[in-house]
């Protein structure tokens, strides 16, 4: 394979602590990795055998950066936005949970489970993404679409214990057992694929799976992921049922439960006591503010979890969303909040869509910048064919760089990429994919989501579902038979 040389980048887009934005540089690639970035001249004088030899891309009007990291998604679920004609019900999270997102997970086949999820990928690539976490059921499935895609991948198997899907129908037990086996078979994170121990919720799933999970997750040095108070019912219901040791956050802290290995997703219903006692913990967590607006009508407390010193990644949550959309929420939405501490920094987003989420899942020392010896995950847009960035110009370096991070973050969402670099391979160039065929994927997944209204509502018209219950949400261990709920 030939060496790649991003060459005369009108733009390289840094964060200020590597490098800032600096205008005129070069990147040159070889193999998996980034050798240098400097001026052509001193590239060529320093590594003339390979710059000699290299292909090369001419970024001269275009903006070089680091590839994003969609912290948290669900690469299955594009159908299940659908699911909202039915009605959201936040006020009793449990129901609206089994018909909204329980029946949508359960209908899928391993076919559709594919083509969707290989689809959402792409829209993801696309839009800038190289690194993607996908928490997902029939996980097998996800890792080869995943795989196929071509993305670095972070896979995380769901497991939740107060229902089971008609297509991924294990117990408790056997969920941990599948979790510790796709470590073995996948978990390799210096070769593209981290797979990590994902509980779904903490009130949908057993404590003891809880304590198991993150033992696993200590034991293999990988990281621990759940979806966590991201729904006000959900924080009520819990706090009733930890009543008598101080609410549910308490109880989880007391015993350990949340550690620097974990990384929470939404944390939109986290007071400000709450986030003081969370820092103190070293977890992540996961800006989610496209779903939680759209569907939560909530937003998580960002500018003070990032004055607390929270590590703050960014993610999409859903696969028909994208993480450049979500860095301009992210910039917009703490603009609005009626809050004491408002606003977060130009160049905040950037920092959560790259670096902050390669430290939630402890990459940071592989991607998340572009630096030497670093993997090469690149990425570049094409300014000749941007009027929505018109306002990036050159000049502005001199005096002051915090307003290209501005309206890049404010200007770019929804501009696909001219080029995408993932571990040295370029997935994309000149505006398309390289191997994959994208309308070919795109129709097949189109056709899975249109058959999946019409499947769900004659389930529905026969009082069915594609899930079952096993026993009630926001219910502790000690109140069930945990070896009776094996054989249900």
């Amino acid at each position: 394979m030939k060496p790649i040389l991003f060459k005369d980048c009108k733009f390289i887009l840094s964060l200020p602590e590597h490098g800032g934005i600096v205008s005129g540089k070069s990147i040159l690639v070889d193999g998996r990795y980034i050798v240098a970035m400097d001026h052509f001249d001193v590239l060529y004088h320093e590594y003339e055998t390979l710059t000699k030899k290299a292909d090369v891309i001419d970024c001269s009007n275009k903006i070089v950066m680091p590839g994003l990291i969609d912290s948290h998604n669900h690469l299955c679920n594009t159908h299940m936005n659908l699911s909202r004609i039915i009605g959201l019900n936040y006020d009793d999270i449990a129901s609206h949970m089994m018909t909204t997102v329980h029946d949508p997970y359960g209908w899928l086949t391993d076919e559709a489970l594919y083509d969707i999820s290989l689809a959402s990928a792409l829209n993801d690539i696309k839009q800038g993404a190289t690194t993607i976490e996908n928490s997902t059921i029939i996980p097998e499935v996800a890792y080869e679409a995943m795989r196929k895609s071509g993305m670095r991948g972070i896979l995380a198997p769901q497991m939740a214990t107060s229902f089971r899907l008609e297509n991924d129908d294990l117990n408790w037990k056997e969920m941990l057992v599948r979790t510790e086996d796709l470590i073995h078979k996948y978990h390799d994170p210096d070769n593209k694929m981290s797979v990590v121990v994902h509980v779904h919720d903490l009130w949908d799933t057993l404590e003891v799976v809880m304590r198991s999970g993150l033992d696993m997750a200590e034991h293999y040095n990988t990281q621990y992921v759940t979806h966590f108070w991201e729904f006000s019912d959900a924080v009520e219901r819990a706090d009733k049922m930890f009543v008598q040791e101080g609410g549910a956050l308490n109880h989880y802290l007391k015993n350990e439960l949340i550690t620097d290995r974990c990384v929470l997703f939404h944390g939109s219903c986290l007071t400000t006591a709450d986030i003081d006692r969370i820092a103190e913990t070293g977890a992540s967590i996961i800006h989610n503010p496209d779903i939680n607006g759209t569907n939560c009508g909530n937003c998580a407390y960002i500018p003070y979890m990032i004055k607390k010193g929270i590590n703050v990644g960014l993610g999409s949550d859903y696969g028909s969303l994208d993480v450049k959309t979500a860095m301009k929420l992210m910039l917009l939405v703490h603009n609005i909040m009626p809050r004491k501490e408002k606003g977060v920094s130009a160049d905040a987003p950037l920092r959560a869509a790259t670096i902050s989420g390669a430290k939630a899942y402890k990459l940071d020392h592989l991607v998340g910048s572009l630096e030497p010896n670093k993997l090469a995950d690149i990425i570049a847009f094409d300014l000749s064919a941007a009027p929505n960035l018109l306002p990036l110009v050159t000049s502005v370096i001199e005096y002051d760089t915090s307003i290209l991070y501005f309206l890049f973050t404010r200007n770019a969402a929804g501009m696909p990429t001219s080029e995408t670099m993932i571990d040295g391979k370029m997935i994309r160039r000149d505006g398309k994919f390289t191997e994959l065929n994208e309308q070919e994927i795109v129709a097949k997944a189109y056709e899975w989501c249109d058959r999946f209204i019409p499947d769900l509502m004659d389930r529905l018209s026969r009082n069915e579902h594609y899930a079952r219950s096993i026993y009630r949400d926001f219910t502790r261990d000690d109140e069930l038979d945990l070896e009776a709920l094996l054989s249900m």
